[in-house]
Order: C-alpha cells, then structure tokens, then sequence
C-alpha cells in the first residue's frame, strides 16, 4: 500500500498499530521520501519492497507475500510453497481451494475439461488421459481409434485392466461399460487405478 508522508503527518502509524514509517524492511535505512510502502506491517523504500527470490521490485504489484520474514512476489511464493500446481493452467492452487484430482496430477475445478472439446467433466465423468492430458470419453475413444489405425506406441495407461474400462471423475475405479473389447495393446503400456475425487478442504469442515 502506497503511503503519503506529508497527507499522514510524521507520527502516523500503520492501520494495523504498528510503528512509525521511520525505518525500512529491507534496507533498514530511514524513510525520508514522500512516499513509501507499507507491507506485512513494515515500511519500505518505494525501490526496496523486492522479492527476496528473483528481486522482482513490488513497489508497483497489487499483492506480495510473506514467508518467514521474507517478502514474495505471487511465482515465487507459489513455486515454493503452494501445495501443488494445475496440471492444466500450472497456476497455484492454495490449500483452500476445490480441486479435482487424476492419477498425481491436480486441477482446478473450472480447468479439469476434456482439451479436446473443452466440456467440463466433474464428478462421475468418464474420462481418459495421454501424455497428462485429460479427455472425455468420446475424444477419449476416437483417440485410441486414430492412434490404433496410425501408431500404437506410448499410449498412456487409463484403464484398470483392459482397454475398455474407463474411469467416473470421483469414481473408486473402472467401470466396464459393454463386452471387453479384444485389442492388441503395445508392450510399453501400463495399467494403473485412477480415483479421481473432489476434495473439501478439512478447515471447512
């Protein structure tokens, strides 16, 4: 927050009681300028509010963030600490936050869609995954087709057991759906268990 030395008088203190802006937080100097910031209850040279990681000024930034004494631009913060990031959009996703979740991968809610159509799958879906990608059940299908008829390696394992099981977004495993197709998978493929659920954060329970 952008402060007026001359608009607050030389005693102002911080909205939250803290001590006169005096002295910076990072260079530890005197603030004599007109204007300085105030962040995390400390007063800051206008060139001195910096990330401590990559020294990004945040002099001109809506938000900053606070670790350990040490002050964060929003990449670094989340890079470092943030719980895990989107496997669609790569953005942070805090603790607080519905997500949905495939294989070790976790989504935000409004990006677990199928990159295909783009329709929103939620919970008890069908979907499929190749190369971390997420797909509906019918691009999902078409896909296996196409690859199939063109090339049969590195296809990623989605089903639990045989390829005509898919899995429900919520689900605890696959859900065969019709006869067990017979098909000739490639070598390189694996099977694995992909419980995809929504996830209530346990603060708000």
């Amino acid at each position: 927050m952008l402060k007026d030395r001359e608009a607050t008088g030389p005693t102002a203190t911080s909205p939250c009681g803290g001590p006169e802006p005096s002295m910076c937080g990072g260079c530890g100097g005197r603030i004599t300028d007109r204007y300085y910031l105030l962040a995390v209850d400390r007063s800051w040279h206008s060139a001195c509010l910096k990330c401590c990681e990559c020294k990004l000024p945040l002099d001109s930034e809506l938000t900053c963030f606070a670790r350990d004494g040490n002050i964060y631009c929003k990449e670094d913060y989340y890079r470092l600490f943030a719980v895990k990031r989107c496997g669609r959009c790569q953005a942070g996703i805090s603790a607080s936050e519905l997500v949905m979740r495939a294989r070790d991968l976790v989504y935000h809610l409004h990006c677990f869609t199928c990159v295909s159509c783009g329709g929103a799958l939620s919970k008890g879906d069908h979907f499929g995954m190749k190369d971390g990608l997420v797909y509906c059940r019918p691009h999902y299908e078409q896909l296996l087709y196409t690859h199939e008829a063109v090339y049969c390696g590195d296809l990623e394992a989605v089903f639990g057991g045989s390829p005509a099981h898919y899995f429900a977004a919520g689900g605890g495993g696959g859900v065969q759906k019709g006869r067990p197709r017979k098909r000739k998978l490639p070598a390189s493929v694996e099977t694995a268990d992909l419980p995809v659920a929504m996830r209530i954060p346990a603060a708000a329970l």
